[in-house]
């Protein structure tokens, strides 16, 4: 489902309780597990057995204080993989520990995709889907309190940043007005479209449904363009592909996409206080983040 790495005994990597699970698997039968890239929080391992290949996904405490809530996440995955969208899902823990799925071989998108009108015209085709598929009821997806979870804090950890953070929730409330969410009827959403959550060419499946909610549908167009600018060329492309021009405007979008930067934003920031030796790159990518706040604020 991501590229992956070096194949190792399963059980060197996976908890017995959690393989106990995977279709195929016995104790006394080899079987060997690859560590997948993709994700920044939880563990994922392509797992092979006699019954085939499957995907275990260890979930990380530390997903919560982010915003995760893996019992809306089965849900609503389940609800995709019904229809075609998402991989099909093989087991589900009780307490949502760890999840089991099928294995989409194919290859995972990459950020030069979003570049290109056709790739994003065909992400809007399944986005079109994805938004006609009766959500089931979970917790509704409130973005003012997103909003204010985040500020309050990240304002008590870090005192000295506590205007700026005022500034940005202020501007993010605004930024919520004006794109009319409450014109547009609540869909399931993805709200994570980041290129390792997209598999495949000709048919596109949509994987890692941990931020998946049911909410404004522009939010999945804005969270794909919030990721990658280079996107903005052709956000028309996916306005019509997706089926929203009629109800949402480039300017609405645009507003979206501005408060989609400062989610993301938000996130990395938040995350740095629970791990405090962040990648480069993760670093990188949440001062980029914050550029383009100030630039288009």
């Amino acid at each position: 489902m991501a590229q992956d790495v070096a194949r190792t005994r399963a059980a060197d990597l996976i908890p017995g309780h959690v393989l106990a699970h995977v279709p195929g698997f016995t104790a006394s039968a080899a079987t060997w597990a690859t560590r997948l890239h993709g994700g920044t929080v939880n563990s994922s391992f392509r797992v092979e057995t006699s019954a085939g290949q499957f995907v275990v996904r260890l979930h990380d405490p530390a997903a919560r204080h982010l915003g995760a809530d893996h019992e809306r996440e089965a849900r609503l995955h389940g609800a995709a993989a019904a229809a075609g969208l998402a991989p099909a899902l093989v087991y589900v823990d009780d307490a949502f520990e760890f999840m089991i799925m099928e294995y989409i071989p194919g290859p995972v998108w990459t950020a030069v995709d979003f570049a290109r009108a056709d790739r994003l015209a065909q992400l809007g085709a399944v986005l079109r889907k994805l938004h006609q598929v009766k959500p089931p009821a979970v917790a509704a997806f409130d973005v003012p309190s997103v909003l204010r979870r985040y500020h309050d804090r990240l304002a008590e950890a870090l005192p000295a940043e506590r205007a700026r953070f005022a500034h940005l929730l202020e501007r993010g409330e605004a930024a919520l007005a004006a794109c009319a969410t409450l014109q547009r009827p609540k869909t399931l959403v993805h709200n994570d479209l980041y290129h390792s959550n997209l598999i495949g060419t000709e048919r596109l499946y949509l994987i890692d449904w941990e931020y998946g909610a049911v909410a404004d549908p522009l939010f999945d167009l804005a969270s794909a363009l919030a990721y990658y600018p280079q996107a903005d060329a052709h956000a028309h492309v996916l306005l019509e592909a997706s089926g929203l021009s009629a109800v949402a405007s480039a300017d609405m979008l645009a507003q979206a996409t501005w408060l989609w930067v400062l989610i993301s934003y938000l996130w990395y920031r938040s995350r740095r206080l629970d791990v405090p030796h962040v990648s480069p790159a993760s670093l990188a990518a949440e001062q980029a983040l914050l550029e383009r706040l100030e630039r288009t604020a």
